[in-house]
């Protein structure tokens, strides 16, 4: 655990989750221990105390199992309620990595399309959009690279809504891939026609905020998975060796 810690102090410590964990238990009490259990282990075996009401760790966000990135916790119920308020004010900058089904016919696009969670017991755990009566969700994409159908996007959600950046690139025709919830199966890669399902590829990538306590400026990064990152180079190499193996047929035609 000690390698995965991002940032620490007195009042907060972020670390970098993996693809898989959980960060709190789930409603089913099946996940023995999540992400918030064993750091809260970790900080105990190296002198962390609770504070006054008697908690020692608290998850100030979230992120889905699959996804990986910055988790950041508040180690006191003062600076959990200070940076829970910055979140829900919008002082938070967070920024994902995903890598997207097809090739966006833009380079940046803010996307405005409200969300609500789906409810009865086969829609749970997902969201909706919803123009009637969802709760307002935006989001800003950027394109990084271009890697034949599938593309390397930016998103910085700009609102917090459940899972809000992977059903704001299924409106926009571009599901992440391997989302087994949000994106369609049928969807074959064009440069690695072998490619085999693997974990969703969206990474929380970096939180940018205002320390609550002392007022600096705080950026706090977490390097991408090892399988995400092998995924991204192989599609880059074979998109390299498709380019040189086209402009060595044009240099044969002249």
């Amino acid at each position: 655990m000690e390698n995965r810690i991002l940032i620490e102090d007195e009042h907060l410590v972020a670390v970098k989750k993996n693809a898989g964990e959980l960060v709190v238990a789930d409603r089913f009490g099946l996940e023995k221990s999540p992400l918030l259990h064993r750091l809260g282990a970790h900080l105990r075996e190296r002198g962390h105390k609770p504070d006054a009401s008697g908690r020692d760790l608290y998850p100030v966000h979230r992120l889905d199992r699959d996804t990986s990135g910055v988790v950041l916790f508040a180690k006191n119920q003062d600076a959990h309620r200070r940076l829970s308020m910055m979140f829900e004010g919008r002082e938070m900058k967070k920024l994902y990595w995903a890598l997207a089904c097809g090739s966006p016919d833009w380079d940046n696009l803010l996307c405005r399309v409200p969300l609500r969670r789906a409810e009865g017991k086969k829609g749970r755990g997902r969201a909706l959009v919803d123009f009637r009566e969802g709760k307002e969700a935006e989001t800003d994409f950027t394109v990084k690279e271009r890697l034949g159908n599938v593309t390397w996007l930016e998103a910085r959600p700009l609102t917090g809504r459940l899972h809000q950046i992977r059903v704001h690139l299924r409106v926009l025709g571009h599901p992440v891939l391997f989302d087994e919830t949000y994106w369609e199966k049928t969807w074959k890669c064009e440069i690695l026609t072998d490619l085999a399902p693997q974990r969703m590829t969206l990474h929380a990538r970096s939180i940018a905020f205002k320390h609550p306590f002392s007022g600096k400026e705080v950026a706090i990064e977490a390097p991408m998975d090892e399988d995400m990152r092998a995924l991204l180079q192989r599609l880059q190499g074979a998109l390299n060796e498709k380019s040189h193996k086209n402009q060595g047929s044009i240099k044969a035609l002249d």
